[in-house]
Parts: structure tokens; sequence; C-alpha cells
């Protein structure tokens, strides 16, 4: 009667191990990049989270919009222009000035900046300003 009192006192101690570990889940990825339009979700995202996206092709005509649906938390975008000898093969520079910046909030929601830049290739870098929760869309479209 000991043996399966403690056998089950470990099965309750594991089932709350689980059910504690996945309600602290933080992930702060991209769920979608077709090189016009990107999606980044973030669930739980810890403060300072960051990373490089991919890139972004805009052609002429068409202009870059940043875009959120934050539950909680806020998010900063920086679109930052692709080097022209970019390869694949290594890292991305992002040390370059940001031409656009847009610091999203869960409060704001909707377009959080439209931009207009020449046509290439733009390097998205996101960092999580505080725990975040939500997603955000950075698409290239016609100016309308």
């Amino acid at each position: 009667m000991k043996r399966i009192k403690t056998i089950g006192m470990i099965i309750a101690a594991a089932c709350a191990a689980v059910i504690l570990t996945s309600c602290g889940k933080s992930e702060f990825k991209v769920t979608e990049n077709t090189g016009k339009r990107m999606v980044i979700e973030a669930v739980n995202a810890d403060k300072d989270a960051f990373f490089m996206t991919g890139s972004l092709e805009v052609g002429d005509g068409e202009q870059i919009e940043v875009s959120s649906d934050l539950k909680k938390g806020s998010i900063r975008v920086e679109i930052v222009r692709a080097p022209e000898n970019q390869s694949i093969d290594k890292l991305p520079d992002l040390e370059g000035e940001p031409v656009i910046t847009a610091n999203l909030h869960s409060k704001d929601g909707g377009v959080g900046c439209v931009g207009t830049v020449s046509a290439g290739t733009y390097l998205v870098k996101a960092t999580c300003l505080e725990k975040a929760t939500g997603t955000v869309e950075i698409k290239a479209e016609p100016v309308s």
C-alpha cells in the first residue's frame, strides 16, 4: 500500500510539473515569411528577446506597412536596408540605421506605421520591449 501511495505522489508531482511548464511557455518567432509578408508571433515573449526575421522584398511603387495585434506588451520592429553584397552563407549586417522603426504596444493595435522606401531588400529585426503576446505583421504592398 505504501508503494502505491508513493507512486501516486510521484505521478501527481510529474503532472503538476508538466502543467506548470506548459503554462510558462515562451515563444518569439516568425510564423510566415513569403518575401512580401512576415508575421511575427509572441507567446509570453520575454523582455529583450530579439531576432532577425529574414528579408522583405520591396518593389517599385510599394511601401512597407507594420501593424500589430498584440494582446499584451510591446515590440519594436526595425527595418534596415540589406547590404548589396549580402550572402546567404554569412549572418546579415544589421549595423545600418533603420529606415523604419515602429514601437508597437498592445493598447494601440492596428497599423503601427507605413513607410515609403526605395525598391530593394530590407532586413527586419524584432525586439520585445516588455513581455508580449500577440502578432506583428510586416508587409510590402502597393502605395495607395
